[in-house]
């Protein structure tokens, strides 16, 4: 098995945000620090809509996301936080909030909307040619959310881009088992695989 990606430092991590909002994406970016706390920040057309840091929401947040060292990442245009934006200020004070400095204003190889997104921040592009893996990674990622809250969405495509990275044909049920193993419970595993394995062969 590969192992993990290795945590960045939070200043790249922001360096992808910036790009992100440069490139006006919609979706939620992912975060799970070093210390294996989970926050996301939720985009809409490049504009910040909200923040989470655990349980908290909003400018409450800021405190504890300017303290990440660093940790790992992920952004998905299939998921939006549609959360109240309540009392958050424009994206570019939020961003000099979070810490970003002129220098991060564009990431490189994010210059004008046009271009694509830094390759750290795509979604695998190999499910999405393979509609049997793309649609056990729909229902993995719906069903994981249960048990895994936020970061599953991290979690199940950092094993479906080794699913893919092994080549086909794709083990399914291999990849149902490997990502059951991230909640770290075994009643809690068995129930995971018993509801995907049903939709899936429902589906």
């Amino acid at each position: 098995m590969s192992p993990e990606p290795a945590p960045v430092p939070f200043r790249q991590i922001l360096g992808e945000l910036v790009a992100l909002c440069a490139a006006r994406r919609t979706g939620t970016l992912f975060i799970a620090t070093a210390s294996n706390e989970s926050a996301r920040i939720g985009l809409e057309q490049g504009e910040i809509v909200s923040l989470v840091f655990r349980n908290r929401r909003g400018l409450e947040t800021l405190d504890h996301l300017r303290k990440i060292a660093a940790g790992r990442f992920n952004f998905s245009d299939t998921v939006l936080d549609r959360g109240e934006r309540g009392d958050l200020p424009v994206t570019p004070d939020l961003l000099a909030m979070l810490g970003v400095e002129e220098p991060l204003t564009l990431a490189p190889g994010s210059r004008g909307t046009g271009g694509a997104p830094p390759a750290a921040v795509k979604t695998p592009a190999g499910p999405h040619e393979n509609p049997q893996l793309a649609s056990a990674q729909a229902t993995i990622e719906t069903e994981l959310t249960e048990y895994l809250g936020p970061m599953a969405v991290v979690v199940c495509r950092e094993h479906v881009a080794r699913t893919v990275a092994a080549g086909a044909p794709y083990d399914i049920g291999l990849l149902v088992d490997a990502v059951s193993h991230e909640i770290g419970d075994r009643d809690k595993e068995a129930r995971f695989r018993q509801q995907v394995l049903a939709r899936l062969a429902g589906g």
